[in-house]
Parts: structure tokens; C-alpha cells; sequence
């Protein structure tokens, strides 16, 4: 029988999806005002709350943004290196350190956000169940990449 998804199928599957994020982020950075001003506009209008956090959650959303142009490159860098065949690398390891850490930032701006805005909690959820998880990945990589550094001097 005849395999027809293969590894590299999913890195260029992931590749792709990584891009299409990173237009995605750069158009929301792009539109995001003019969004944000016509969604409080008309839902200020019908409930008539009178505090308006639209540039309070512009703001966080831009202060944000630099983090997520690092996870971009960073995932873009990790995936055309898994591409190469270079796996258990040290340079791997510290593009999963700087995606957690990314995850973190956004995290910590989500808890302030969440003082303004309850929904930014699952932002701050889902930030930091990420950031735990590419630790333990980060963990894993980095153990794996010693494993292989000593095979390699014991050959």
C-alpha cells in the first residue's frame, strides 16, 4: 500500500500555514483600528456603556504584536531547518526558547488586558498553555540534541 502523507508533506503544510498566518498578523496590524473603531462603535451605541477600552485594547493588541512577529520567524526559521534535515540542533533549541517566550510576553500583557476586558482571559489562557508546552518541547529538544552531541564524540 502505497503512503501518501509523508513528512515532508507536513513541513510544507506547516510552512504554508505559518506564512498565511504572518499575512494574517501584518493585515490585522494594518486594519485593526479601523475594525476595532467599527465594532465598539456600533456595540457602544446599542448598549450605551460609556467607558470605551478600544485604544486601551489597540494598544495591548500593538504591544503584542512584536512578540508575534518573533513566534513568526522564529516557527518560519524551525521549520525550514527541519526542512534541511538539521533536527536536533542548538540553534533549534533556542528558536523554541524564543517562541515560549513569546508565548509568555503575551501572557503577561493578557493579564493586564483582562483587568479592562474579561475575554482577553482566554487570550491569557491559551498564551500561556503554549508557552508551557514549547518548554517542555524546548526541554525534550535540548536533551535530545545532548544525547546526540555525546553519540556523535563517542563514535
Amino acid at each position: 500500500m502505497k503512503k501518501l502523507w509523508k513528512p515532508s508533506h507536513s513541513v510544507t503544510l506547516s510552512l504554508a500555514v505559518t506564512y498565511l498566518a504572518g499575512a494574517c498578523l501584518l493585515a490585522l496590524m494594518v486594519f485593526m483600528p479601523g475594525l476595532m473603531n467599527q465594532w465598539y462603535s456600533s456595540y457602544y451605541a446599542i448598549y450605551d456603556i460609556g467607558i470605551h477600552p478600544a485604544g486601551l485594547l489597540l494598544l495591548l493588541f500593538y504591544a503584542c504584536c512584536p512578540a508575534g512577529i518573533a513566534a513568526i520567524v522564529s516557527l518560519l526559521k524551525l521549520l525550514h531547518n527541519i526542512r534541511r534535515g538539521e533536527v536536533f540542533t542548538r540553534r533549534n533549541v533556542k528558536l523554541l526558547r524564543l517562541l515560549s517566550w513569546c508565548f509568555v510576553f503575551t501572557a503577561l500583557v493578557s493579564v493586564y488586558a483582562t483587568y479592562f476586558y474579561y475575554p482577553c482571559a482566554l487570550i491569557l489562557a491559551a498564551a500561556a498553555f503554549l508557552a508551557v508546552i514549547l518548554r517542555v518541547v524546548k526541554n525534550v529538544m535540548e536533551q535530545a540534541t545532548i544525547m546526540r552531541e555525546e553519540q556523535e564524540l563517542t563514535i
